[in-house]
């Protein structure tokens, strides 16, 4: 695969850390006019079409931002989109144009997000504001003070402020202070705490790989229930997710015997390795376990048709285990020596490396910002759309979980 663009997400978080919704874009160099709107309408289907029906199109948890050309404006094509959980970015260049403010006037109406962008936050316009339901803003850790004062004017405004460029959690949590309700950047890929070297693992977490050794080895099921007698709330947490609408099973699974006497050990392998992802609360936040369960989903997915059935379970925990010194709040090599893994596996992890690898790494590019550089690629054979689809396929999935 050369040259191929793809749908690119970009989380928003809130002052609690979590996910208010999802920006997407396409990856990409530079856009002419022309292309910008081509690319918005292929965006738009793209977004219908991976939904199942419009009651799935509507009840996503979270909100879907993307960038909405005057001339889309002009011609209603966000009508399609649930007006519920989407949220059009607008530049103020464009709102000067009388018809494009009375098409933008008619969506924020009719229930649309307004996302305004290039606001001037020290000449602020009533009649752009009385439009928007939140503005970007550019945070700059050099000008406190000066930023305290200019956002101080909307701080208790029911206009919501959006950091761009965040860079990590200290200036997050600056951000908030600043009176910022939501925030992006790349930031969220790492651990609130910082990783240390000599840090133990908790119990949970000890708990979790002794069980997943035990899966994986198939252990006697007597064996498996009494180690899980240690922890009950394991247990509650674990069939809670067997038994949520991403496993589609029908049917209440009641007992971790009957979950390994249906699922069997490979399923019950992976709901191990989700339940692993938010064993640390200190260290890892919730955009990063959910980031690392649509990861582990989507490498399984572009892997599907291409590798064995048998390799389905391996290419979700190499996606999942690719975030898992974050997730652990230890270094990777620490934290893979708690747990055996198929040379395969680890190959991809710690070397990027053989069968797995090339999967995981498009499983990434579909987190990277959308100025990041065209993906070269000559060892997988994807078609972009299905590359697409499955990335909106993946994030449907993690969603489910949290139902």
């Amino acid at each position: 695969m050369s040259d191929v663009r793809l749908v690119v997400r970009e989380p928003l978080l809130d002052a609690q850390q979590q996910v208010a919704g999802y920006e997407f874009s396409w990856m990409h160099d530079s856009l002419g006019a022309s292309d910008e709107i081509e690319d918005t309408h292929k965006l738009i289907d793209l977004i219908i079409n991976s939904a199942d029906d419009e009651d799935a199109l509507a009840s996503f948890r979270y909100r879907r931002f993307m960038r909405a050309p005057a001339a889309l404006l002009l011609e209603e094509a966000f009508a399609l989109l649930p007006a519920g959980n989407t949220s059009l970015i607008v530049t103020v260049e464009d709102l000067a144009d009388a018809a494009v403010y009375a098409a933008v006037k008619l969506l924020r109406k009719g229930g649309y997000g307004i996302l305004l962008r290039g606001v001037d936050m020290k000449a602020l316009d009533p009649k752009q504001l009385v439009l928007s339901t939140a503005i970007e803003v550019y945070f700059d850790p050099d000008n406190f003070a000066s930023q305290a004062r200019i956002y101080g004017v909307l701080k208790n405004s029911p206009i919501r402020m959006l950091a761009r460029k965040v860079s990590n959690w200290q200036e997050y949590d600056a951000c908030g202070t600043l009176g910022l309700q939501a925030f992006a950047g790349r930031f969220y890929l790492t651990p609130r705490v910082a990783i240390q070297k000599s840090a133990e693992l908790n119990p949970s977490q000890a708990m979790l790989l002794q069980l997943m050794e035990l899966v994986r080895n198939n252990a006697d099921i007597h064996q498996i229930e009494e180690m899980l007698k240690h922890d009950p709330a394991i247990s509650y947490k674990l069939l809670h997710y067997i038994n949520s609408a991403g496993f589609g099973l029908g049917f209440e699974i009641e007992s971790m015997r009957h979950a390994i006497q249906v699922l069997g050990y490979n399923p019950l392998y992976r709901w191990l390795s989700v339940l692993l992802a938010s064993a640390n609360p200190a260290t890892a936040s919730l955009i990063l376990m959910q980031t690392a369960i649509t990861r582990g989903r989507l490498t399984e997915l572009l892997g599907k048709a291409y590798l064995s059935r048998s390799d389905a379970e391996n290419l979700f925990i190499t996606g999942m285990f690719s975030l898992l010194d974050r997730l652990l709040g230890v270094p990777m090599e620490q934290a893979l020596e708690q747990i055996q893994l198929p040379d395969s596996v680890l190959d991809a992890l710690l070397s990027r490396e053989g069968i797995y690898a090339p999967f995981l790494n498009l499983a990434e590019a579909c987190e990277h910002s959308a100025d990041a550089p065209m993906m070269q690629s000559s060892e997988l054979n994807i078609d972009t759309d299905t590359v697409n689809r499955a990335h909106l396929a993946a994030l449907a999935w993690a969603q489910s979980l949290e139902a």
